[in-house]
C-alpha cells in the first residue's frame, strides 16, 4: 500500500500493460490487522490529496518505437512510464536523468465481489497523463492503476479501509470513499475474493 525484469529489452516490451511497481510491494497505508481493528497513528495522519510515499531512480531506457521510458531504481523493482499520448516527453528525457516520483493516497474505483473466482497478482500500469517542460527541470503527472482479484484480509469500518492481499501474499490497503463502494466493503467478510481497481496520481521530476 504496491519485477525487475531480466534484460531492459524485455522490460520494454512488457511495460505497455504491466508496470513495474517501484517495490512498493507494501501497503499504501499500515495495513490493519483485524475488521474494526484501532488504526496506526499513520494511518489516521495522512491527509486527503498528501504524497504518501515516493521513489527515486535514473532513467535507464527510452523505447521510442514502444513510447516506453524506464527508470532503474536502486534495490527495487524498475518503473515504467507508457508515454504514448505524450510523445513530446521521449525526446525531452535523457538516458541518466534521476528521476523522483511522489504518490498521492489512492482511491478504489472498483470493487466487487468475485466468489469463486481465483486469486491474481495486481497488475499494475503507469501512464503518462500531463508533460511540464521547463528550465533544467521536466515534470510529469502520471496515473498508477492497480487491478486483480484478491482476498479480503481487514476491513476497518470507521476509517473505509480496506486491506486485501494478492495471489502473491502481497497486503494492499486503500481507503474507499465512494458511498456506492463504500456501502460494498462494509458487505465484505474476511477471506472473500474481491475484484477491485484503485488509482494513485502520480508527479514525476526529471533533474540534470
Amino acid at each position: 500500500m504496491p519485477f525487475r525484469s531480466k534484460t531492459r529489452i524485455s522490460a520494454a516490451r512488457r511495460c505497455i500493460c504491466i508496470v513495474a511497481a517501484l517495490g512498493l510491494s507494501a501497503a499504501w497505508i499500515p495495513e490493519c490487522g483485524a475488521d474494526d481493528a484501532v488504526p496506526s497513528a499513520a494511518a489516521q495522519a495522512v491527509p486527503s490529496g498528501a504524497s504518501v510515499d515516493s521513489e527515486s531512480g535514473t532513467v535507464s531506457l527510452i523505447d521510442q518505437r514502444n513510447a516506453i521510458i524506464v527508470v532503474t531504481v536502486p534495490g527495487h523493482e524498475d518503473l515504467s512510464f507508457n508515454a504514448k499520448n505524450h510523445r513530446d516527453a521521449l525526446s525531452a528525457v535523457k538516458i541518466g536523468d534521476k528521476v523522483t516520483a511522489s504518490y498521492l493516497e489512492p482511491y478504489v474505483t472498483e470493487l466487487s465481489l468475485a466468489k469463486g473466482v481465483p486469486l491474481t497478482r495486481l497488475n499494475r500500469t503507469v501512464k503518462l497523463t500531463q508533460y511540464s517542460p521547463g528550465a533544467g527541470q521536466e515534470e510529469f503527472q502520471a496515473l498508477r492503476v492497480f487491478q486483480g482479484v484478491a482476498e479480503v484480509t481487514g476491513v476497518d469500518h470507521k476509517l473505509n479501509l480496506l486491506t486485501i492481499e494478492d495471489k502473491e501474499g502481497t497486503a494492499h490497503s486503500v481507503r474507499v470513499s465512494r458511498p456506492e463502494l463504500v456501502k460494498v466493503m462494509q458487505s465484505l467478510a474476511r477471506h472473500s475474493h474481491v475484484r477491485i481497481t484503485y488509482e494513485s496520481e502520480t508527479t514525476v521530476v526529471v533533474a540534470r
